[in-house]
């Protein structure tokens, strides 16, 4: 009897199939043979009990299982694209297992299903070891895809297949045992022996396909603005004249002033130094130090019998720092006050860069527009040559040095065309907008020669270093606040023996015996201040060093940006239209043409020389007399 019920067993030994199609076929022949009586039925119990119960254990650690070991790969890769990438590895060893207990003719059993989920762990493994590999490549600057890819496979081939094989080696014992116990062993080993040789085969053959797939879809997918534009402007670079003009027509142009608000607008860094005077700003509160609240009850002198001194409630409040506050309060404002000045001096750094910019590529403009004439002017020439040539009017060698002439100035108009697209690379750089700008072809007021006068002495670059003088005095001022004494004051309520009413105070002060610390503080301070002080005299030696060399430059170079621009360059467009005039006449041969034009062309190549140099020692120099005029 079993709980109060009959029952019979009947026991059946197994061997050469295994039990759940062995009672599959039992129930089969018993459903269809045997009639029980009301109130009979069959249980099948024993072995195919515990598989029963084992397989809806599984159904549940499974899944359980795959969920942990995706979750785990995503935070060590933090990609979900490259996480799903491994986790493919396990589908792939799932077929390896299966096949070779197909192979080695074994059911599936619990012990299978467990080896299944060890092969689900140690199959991803040597795809986040690869993966892990190319990412670390990719971080050191390694941009190219498939360089990438195969210096990362040297890297860990070995240890990909010394784990693989470690595994391999290490379970084969136990896929080759028959002593007592194989029947759990064997299907265990099997199916980590046979998952892990077809999930090496995909992370060292099908991964790096699905790697490199991925990362040229995500490279190809989204193209920032920016990036459009500079499609677009390299587009522009590589058509012709006429289709060049029309294009940079298209971008938007933008104003010098209006660059250097954009710029101040948008630049993280000036951001950043925006944010730090509000984080000093914040750090004033800090200043008050009012010490440590305690709230408490105690007893004292209590008796047998429980009569005493209650402290029903007290309050006291420790080390405060009243003679701190204010030296503490003056020094968190002189920081204020540099992060002020500093933000200051980034905004005139600022300006600096992005006009030197807009000038380049101005510039750029310019020798673009010079040699986009002078690209007209010789293909004309070359085919008035061509024509004389076939007329026989000339000889060959002129012909040939007239072409010859005509690939020089094409060489030399590409050569513009990419400085000018690098030039607004640049310039756009500081500009930090989903917008490609392009600089304004007309002359601007910044072409000036006019400087403000203001004083050296109130530049940024020496108020930082006076702020950091005035910190480091302040800062020392606050250092030897700390030997002065702290307050400390305590107030509660009290009972004595039952009695109510009473109340006790305590006001004191903390003073350092020992106050090693404290000194050696105040010494470093002092020191501290020493040093700012020598720095601020070495700024004011540089400051007034670079300008005085600045201001000798800026003179040099617009005195021969006067003389180009007055003299030089309208004398060498008339030689230009004279040479031009007189060869369309024939009154001067190749030769003289070429002559003519090329001395023509180099004035006006070194006029555009002389201009960059002008505005880049005039901007230089407006940075040292904090001028902001454009």
């Amino acid at each position: 009897r079993d709980n109060t019920n009959r029952r019979t067993y009947v026991g059946i030994n197994v061997r050469g199939r295994d039990v759940k199609t062995l009672v599959e076929e039992i129930r089969e022949k018993l459903n269809a043979q045997l009639e029980l009586p009301p109130g009979y039925y069959i249980r099948y119990g024993g072995a195919f009990e515990n598989l029963e119960r084992a397989t809806e254990r599984l159904k549940l650690v499974v899944p359980i299982a795959l969920a942990l070991i995706f979750v785990l790969i995503f935070f060590a890769l933090k990609s979900l694209k490259q996480s799903v990438m491994i986790y493919l590895a396990i589908p792939m060893a799932a077929i390896g297992g299966v096949f070779s207990l197909w192979l080695r003719d074994m059911p599936f059993s619990i012990s299978a299903g467990v080896g299944f989920i060890v092969l689900f762990g140690v199959a991803v493994l040597n795809g986040l070891v690869l993966i892990s590999g190319w990412n670390e490549l990719k971080e050191e600057g390694v941009t190219d895809l498939s360089e990438r890819i195969k210096q990362g496979a040297r890297r860990r081939i070995r240890p990909i297949l010394l784990t693989a094989l470690t595994d391999v080696l290490g379970f084969l014992p136990m896929a080759l045992s028959s002593t007592a116990g194989a029947e759990v062993q064997r299907p265990l080993a099997t199916v980590v022996i046979g998952g892990l040789l077809t999930s090496t085969l995909l992370t060292l053959f099908v991964l790096p396909i699905l790697y490199k797939w991925m990362e040229e879809r995500e490279s190809k997918s989204v193209l920032p603005k920016t990036a459009l534009a500079g499609i677009m402007l390299g587009f522009i670079c590589l058509a012709g004249n006429s289709a060049m003009a029309q294009n940079v027509e298209q971008l938007p142009i933008i104003s010098m002033q209006e660059a250097i608000e954009k710029s101040t607008t948008n630049y993280p860094r000036l951001k950043a130094a925006r944010l730090e005077v509000e984080q000093q700003e914040s750090l004033k509160k800090t200043a008050w130090n009012l010490g440590n609240t305690q709230v408490y009850t105690a007893g004292e002198e209590i008796s047998q019998g429980g009569n005493g001194v209650y402290t029903t409630i007290g309050i006291q409040q420790q080390n405060i720092d009243v003679f701190g506050v204010a030296p503490n309060l003056k020094a968190q404002k002189q920081r204020v006050a540099l992060a002020e000045s500093a933000l200051e001096l980034n905004e005139l750094q600022l300006q600096q860069q992005v006009k030197m910019a807009y000038a380049n590529a101005y510039v750029a403009q310019q020798n673009l527009q010079l040699f986009a004439q002078l690209d007209s002017v010789y293909r004309n020439f070359e085919k008035g040559a061509k024509l004389r040539y076939d007329l026989e009017e000339t000889s060959k060698l002129d012909y040939l040095a007239a072409a010859n002439q005509v690939k020089q100035i094409e060489l030399q108009k590409q050569q513009a065309e990419y400085d000018y697209s690098s030039a607004l690379y640049r310039l756009n750089l500081w500009l930090v907008s989903d917008t490609f700008y392009t600089v304004s072809p007309e002359k601007g007021s910044w072409l000036n020669p006019k400087l403000s006068s203001d004083s050296l002495a109130d530049h940024p670059l020496l108020q930082v270093a006076q702020r950091q003088v005035e910190v480091a005095n302040a800062e020392r001022k606050s250092a030897n606040a700390a030997f002065l004494p702290q307050l400390n004051a305590q107030y509660g309520l009290q009972e004595i023996n039952g009695q109510s009413g009473f109340y006790q105070y305590q006001v004191g002060i903390s003073i350092p015996l020992f106050f090693m610390q404290e000194q050696g503080r105040a010494q470093a301070a002092k020191i501290g201040q020493k040093i700012a002080v020598q720095e601020f005299l070495q700024t004011q030696y540089e400051v007034a060093a670079n300008y005085q060399a600045l201001l000798q430059e800026y003179n040099k170079w617009l005195a021969s940006w006067q003389f180009y621009e007055n003299e030089a360059l309208p004398l060498a467009r008339e030689q230009r239209k004279g040479a031009i005039l007189a060869f369309d006449e024939g009154a001067i041969d190749y030769v003289t043409f070429i002559q003519n034009l090329k001395e023509a062309v180099q004035m006006e190549v070194k006029a555009r020389e002389a201009l960059q140099q002008y505005l880049q020692s005039k901007f230089q120099l407006e940075f040292y007399l904090g001028s902001t005029n454009n």
